[in-house]
């Protein structure tokens, strides 16, 4: 089936003067000159050389997944190092956060000198604003009222950490994790 290509001057009408005009014209020779587009193939022809993509829902859980392999592949390779030659602990700890944050202290032996040796474990605990440190208190009635260290978690909010608590932790109620200078518990038992 052949149809005539439009007449200019049936597209374009007369309020349209000048070097506008001329433009318009050597465009419109140069369409008729192209001719229509070549045909579509039906919808029923089968397609070649199709490439089916991945859902991205599909790749974000894959990668979500991995993630979370991967952290627990770390955090149990830290729990294997720390267990190698070390004493074993006298008491686990386990404390609690917001939005999934946890930690666990192991606490070892009295030493000598009168500290309990502890190892801290810290994870899903956001790095702390402005580069500012968390802390590690004693509670008695909830209170932080016995500082038994600082520490900074990385980009993952990870951290381990050796540190002690030189008190008699039996005079103590449980233990919190706060941001330095807040008294707001992030983590606690």
């Amino acid at each position: 089936m052949t149809t005539r290509p439009p007449d200019f001057d049936d597209l374009v009408g007369d309020e349209v003067e000048g070097a506008e005009r001329d433009r318009l014209r050597r465009v419109h020779d140069l369409l008729v000159a192209a001719g229509p587009p070549p045909e579509v193939s039906s919808p029923t022809a089968p397609a070649t050389n199709v490439v089916p993509l991945r859902p991205r829902r599909r790749r974000r859980a894959l990668l979500g997944l991995a993630a979370a392999l991967g952290a627990a592949a770390i955090f149990t390779l830290g729990l294997v190092v720390a267990a190698g030659d070390d004493p074993s602990a006298e008491r686990v700890v386990a404390m609690t956060g917001l939005q999934g944050a946890q930690a666990s202290l192991e606490i070892f032996a009295l030493d000598e000198a009168g500290n309990w040796p502890m190892l801290v474990e810290v994870d899903g605990l956001a790095p702390a604003a402005d580069g500012a440190l968390f802390e590690l208190w004693l509670t008695k009635d909830g209170a932080p009222v016995a500082l038994c260290g600082s520490f900074r978690t990385d980009a993952e909010g990870v951290a381990v950490v050796p540190m002690n608590a030189p008190w008699k932790i039996d005079d103590f109620d449980g233990w919190v994790v706060v941001e330095a200078g807040s008294t707001r518990p992030l983590l606690s038992t």
